[in-house]
């Protein structure tokens, strides 16, 4: 992920776990912002190794 969608994503928690404070959204919506910032990470490493692949072939 670039820098400007990781900071994105992590005002995006922030404003999650905001509106779950204030009972707006149910609770397992924070647990599932939170988890979904590691399996985002995994899918661009994954994107980006399959591209430095196609480069060196």
């Amino acid at each position: 992920m670039t820098r400007n969608i990781q900071i994105l994503w992590g005002v995006l928690i922030v404003v999650v776990a905001l509106l779950n404070i204030v009972d707006v959204l149910p609770d397992w919506a924070t647990f599932a912002a939170v988890l979904s910032l590691p399996l985002m990470t995994a899918i661009g490493c994954l994107t980006r190794r399959a591209d430095v692949a196609r480069v060196r072939s």
